[in-house]
């Protein structure tokens, strides 16, 4: 396993880390948590040492995994989760998205996150995918300064979703708010975001999750299947018909290079200097495997990431063209 230079707690990242949404949310992996918990430590056993879940998978469910499987090891890896998503409170009204960030709210989140961890302090503590009005709110900030200055989190960070203010919301939080820990979705087919985060010349570093972009990334991906899998639901999502239609323009990874597409997707993303880790879908102990080779591969290519980012740019210019029409 290869490590990063993004350093928490004096520990190092893996350059991937498990996100424990696929063991703690439906339409995932096991249901089992004896599997769950044995994946949890394989991966460990593989050099693994960071692990990422928030406290709405499986309403802490992922939190008490964590527990239960790595607790002996507590203080050799880096633990992320997440607040806002309140399952705790009844809802009130039909318009009420379940977020809450108000300061009671967190306090008792952090609380509830640690006692279920069976730890007293988290290393990353994300605000879970908030809006810009959100975190335009200076009580968050100063909320989150208090569990920095108790002990109870080291670092703090934004989970940025798929809305169309997720520029704005990074800038605005990188040069106003000296927010320097991101969330974020990167990948081959997804690179707008953190490409705008790498040229704000600021010590910004991302975790970045869905480096396979849907699974149209996965070695396995074959676009007749993923038609009619279970994956297909996700074309719901804002931004699935954008990189679905991108995705053919890589097709030149495997058919002129030869390439593995899952391997170059995931080590494009470690590649990037910005990059503290990544969080490919471990789900079985196949594509954890798999996962660790590529890992263990040095970065890509300069060459090959110029091409990279060449195809990209040609495309999303060919987009913003079709627009104006």
């Amino acid at each position: 396993m290869r490590y990063s230079d993004f350093s928490v707690n004096n520990i190092d990242l893996s350059v991937i880390g498990f996100p424990l949404w696929t063991l703690a949310t439906k339409g995932w992996g096991t249901e089992d948590p004896d599997i769950a918990k044995y994946l949890l430590q394989q991966a460990f056993e593989q050099g693994i040492n960071f692990y990422d879940t928030a406290d709405s998978y499986g309403k802490g469910y992922g939190e008490e995994l964590l527990k239960e499987a790595l607790s002996p090891v507590r203080h050799e890896i880096v633990i992320s989760t997440k607040f806002g998503h309140d399952f705790y409170s009844p809802q009130l009204n039909v318009d009420w998205d379940g977020k809450n960030f108000d300061p009671a709210y967190i306090a008792y989140a952090c609380e509830q996150s640690l006692h279920r961890i069976g730890t007293d302090y988290l290393d990353m503590y994300f605000v879970h995918y908030p809006s810009y009005a959100e975190v335009e709110n200076d009580d968050l900030y100063e909320t989150l300064e208090k569990l920095v200055d108790s002990g109870k989190i080291l670092n703090f960070g934004i989970a940025t979703d798929d809305r169309q203010e997720a520029v704005d919301i990074a800038t605005l939080l990188a040069f106003e708010r000296e927010v320097d820990l991101f969330h974020s979705p990167f990948s081959l087919l997804e690179q707008d975001l953190v490409d705008i985060l790498s040229r704000m010349e600021k010590n910004i570093s991302v975790i970045a999750r869905r480096v396979h972009s849907f699974g149209l990334l996965e070695e396995s991906y074959d676009p007749k299947i993923f038609k009619e899998s279970n994956s297909s639901y996700q074309r719901n999502n804002p931004v699935f018909s954008k990189v679905l239609e991108m995705r053919p323009n890589f097709d030149f990874l495997f058919e002129d290079l030869e390439e593995n597409v899952s391997d170059v997707a995931l080590r494009f993303a470690i590649t990037n200097k910005n990059v503290g880790s990544t969080l490919p879908n471990i789900t079985n102990l196949d594509n954890l495997e798999q996962y660790c080779l590529s890992a263990d591969k040095p970065d890509l290519d300069i060459d090959l990431i110029g091409l990279i980012g060449e195809v990209y740019t040609d495309q999303k210019e060919k987009e913003s063209e079709e627009e104006k029409e």
